[in-house]
């Protein structure tokens, strides 16, 4: 388990990336940005193809949709959607609703497998979860004082903003258990071919909508051609974030995925947030305020107690397991004994 923690943390780090690429080519919209990550991870992945061609023989038509399927919505229409609610409600909301992702997608992943062994106990769950919203709010007061203030004056536009913010926090909590389910359902596959798979499956969409929207005719508020005002500038950040917010990234998560719970996993969201303040606070030379010092702290200790508690449900399944491994055993000499009994009481008849 403490593995799987590891390569979420480290997920959770790359992707906190991606909120400063748009700051280092401010000369390309936003959402450019975010497609041309996706370009890269496409290309990026396309050797891996050779590398992986074994294991992808084993992949089914119904595997290779699933990789089409989980990334278009989890991270192309994810980013895409987040990005368009920065730009019509600002950053501030944007905030918010990434505070709501880690625990919504506990809660929606303890109600879907309720019943099963992957279920927790809602009175377990829920204070640890409560400490980590907790710690999020307290960590983004400021952001959301911003999202009220503009929530008072953006009129129309800022709840269009709303809509699309909602929409990305179900793209991503969609993704994040489903993608989690199927690796769980096939750990014979690799979550390397997996990840090759998923960048290359998407990499025709991707392109496109970068054609469509990066053409001079007034698409997105830009006037950018095809590679830009700084081109040479504008490859190296998507490479670097291809290569490590997708690539990577996703080989850590996938493989996360195959080791933890989906309740348990996708809370690691969590870290994202923190890596792209940490990083934002860096790139301005600033240092964290009191209220986001105390909610971080407030936040890990949200996760640890998460953690405990998925550990416990762990041991008390190992448990139960030993108990009726056990109890299968005796059943099994008891039931030999008998025979060896009737064996012996016929014989001496």
């Amino acid at each position: 388990m403490l593995i799987g923690v590891l390569l979420g943390i480290a997920a959770g780090a790359l992707w906190g990336l991606i909120y400063i690429a748009p700051l280092v080519v401010p000369e390309y919209n936003p959402v450019l940005v975010a497609l041309s990550r996706f370009i890269a991870f496409g290309v990026i992945s396309l050797p891996f193809l050779y590398v992986f061609r074994r294991e992808l023989r084993a992949f089914s038509r119904a595997d290779i949709w699933q990789a089409f399927k989980l990334p278009l919505f989890g991270n192309v229409l994810f980013y895409c959607l987040l990005t368009i609610c920065i730009r019509l409600a600002g950053a501030p909301l944007a905030g918010m609703f990434m505070a709501v992702i880690p625990v919504l997608v506990a809660i929606a992943s303890n109600i879907r497998y309720a019943g099963s062994d992957s279920a927790v106990p809602w009175s377990k769950i829920l204070p640890p979860l409560a400490v980590i919203f907790l710690g999020l709010i307290v960590a983004n007061l400021t952001e959301f004082e911003n999202a009220a203030k503009a929530s008072a004056t953006g009129g129309e536009e800022y709840w269009i903003g709303v809509g699309f913010g909602l929409a990305a926090v179900v793209s991503w909590t969609w993704f994040s258990i489903m993608n989690a389910e199927w690796l769980l359902k096939h750990p014979q596959h690799s979550t390397g071919a997996w990840t090759a798979l998923q960048g290359v499956t998407v990499l025709p969409l991707a392109l496109g909508l970068f054609a469509v929207l990066a053409w001079p005719a007034g698409f997105m508020d830009t006037s950018v051609t095809v590679m830009g005002a700084a081109p040479w500038k504008f490859l190296g950040v998507a490479l670097t974030i291809g290569l490590l917010c997708s690539w990577v990234a996703m080989v850590c998560w996938n493989r996360m995925s195959q080791l933890l719970p989906a309740a348990l996993g996708g809370q690691l969201i969590v870290f994202e947030s923190v890596f792209a303040v940490v990083y934002a606070l860096i790139w301005r030379g600033e240092m964290p305020t009191l209220s986001m010092t105390i909610g971080f702290l407030v936040l890990m200790g949200g996760v640890l107690g998460s953690l405990r508690v998925f550990q416990a449900q762990s041991h008390s399944a190992v448990a139960d397991q030993a108990r009726e491994a056990v109890a299968g055993l005796e059943a099994g000499k008891a039931a030999a004994n008998r025979e060896v009994i009737e064996s012996e009481g016929t014989s001496g008849e």
